[in-house]
């Protein structure tokens, strides 16, 4: 049997877990033309599964006959792509006749050579004019944005979408990014329209939810998995989306290779240094090295306590600051997910052996 969990990034793997509800949640709403979900951004931690969630709504809203989906990179031809797709999608729809497009739509002019629309100096008003044709026929566009971050043409996409929405044309936007950058776009002075779209966060599973999928999954496929090693498993993953899925492939991977179909702790153990060296490589590495220096100081001196569970006022007096100066950063910390309040006063964090990077990297630093 082909192993069912998915540790790759962007992709959506066949457990989802209690996104599922998410997922169909976004979709009902987007199908209410009223609802705030009509401008979303998907906000979470790297490996929190933004870009999974993303993905299976558009997948969903695809399927409808009513929908179509334009998805979108974020790099300098984010306009012209934008403009390219919709015109392709008229054309395959039959709602418009690929010759006559430079006659209808004066924004846009078409090399029917090549087959591709190149954008004019007012991309608002072939923006307009294409939109105005799916309205037209009751179909909705919903455009989506991965690893968002404030650039000039998001800036020109956000002020000309704001003006799609206000002249009642059916289009809806959902984008997905880190909490630095959803932070960055909503305070933009060009973006504030930002303020108001609803913000999607992806908080950790629920470890019940973990745990009972670990245990069906194994056992649907004739493992013997006990208690002890579903509660041990569901404790590594600490709610991580990525956590979850990794910390699944590679117990499967090791339950496969033995002879017996039992997963035992010692099972996981065995590949539990892979595990972290895989967090390790593939998320820690970069979540650490886009803090701030105050944020690592902030980390390091979490770890430097040698708890789980750290005191605000013991993080304030290793790094030598008042209780002001350390809640700026504990606030920051938390809506970047990765530090979470653990009771009153005291945080702890978030991610699965995170301090275990934290104090490599001091380490590391003494050489």
């Amino acid at each position: 049997m082909e192993n069912p969990f998915n540790p790759s990034f962007g992709t959506v793997p066949s457990i989802f877990l209690d996104r599922n509800s998410l997922s169909k949640r976004v979709v009902t709403e987007l199908n209410n033309e009223n609802s705030p979900f009509q401008t979303s951004l998907i906000y979470g931690q790297r490996g929190a599964g933004k870009t999974t969630l993303m993905t299976d709504v558009a997948n969903e809203l695809g399927k409808e006959p009513h929908w179509q989906v334009v998805n979108l990179v974020l790099d300098d031809d984010l306009l012209e792509s934008l403009l390219a797709q919709l015109r392709e999608k008229l054309v395959d729809l039959k709602l418009f006749k690929d010759l006559d497009l430079k006659i209808a739509f004066k924004g846009i002019q078409v090399d029917t050579k090549m087959g591709r629309p190149a954008v004019s100096a007012n991309f608002q008003t072939a923006f307009h004019q294409l939109l105005e044709k799916f309205t037209q026929k009751k179909i909705r566009i919903l455009i989506t944005i991965d690893e968002v971050k404030a650039t000039p043409q998001l800036r020109k996409l956000i002020s000309c979408y704001q003006i799609m929405l206000r002249d009642n044309l059916g289009v809806s936007l959902l984008m997905a990014g880190l909490p630095d950058n959803v932070s960055e776009i909503q305070n933009d002075d060009v973006l504030t329209f930002l303020l108001r779209a609803n913000r999607i966060t992806l908080n950790p599973l629920d470890a019940e939810s973990i745990k009972t999928s670990y245990a069906r999954i194994f056992r649907d496929a004739g493992y013997e998995i006990a208690m002890p090693t579903l509660l041990y498993m569901t404790k590594q993953t600490l709610g991580f989306a990525y956590a979850f899925q990794l910390l699944g492939y590679l117990v499967w991977q090791a339950a496969k290779s033995r002879t017996a179909k039992r997963v035992t702790l010692e099972t996981v153990k065995e590949i539990q240094d892979q595990y972290v060296s895989a967090l390790f490589r593939n998320v820690y590495h970069k979540v650490y090295h886009e803090m701030s220096m105050r944020e690592r100081e902030f980390v390091q001196a979490m770890v430097k306590t040698g708890h789980s569970q750290v005191k605000a006022q013991q993080i304030g007096q290793l790094m030598g600051k008042q209780p002001g100066y350390v809640s700026v950063y504990r606030r920051k910390l938390i809506d970047d997910q990765i530090i979470t309040p653990a009771g009153y006063g005291y945080v702890r964090f978030m991610l699965p052996y995170f301090d275990q990077y934290v104090e490599e990297q001091l380490l590391m630093d003494q050489f």
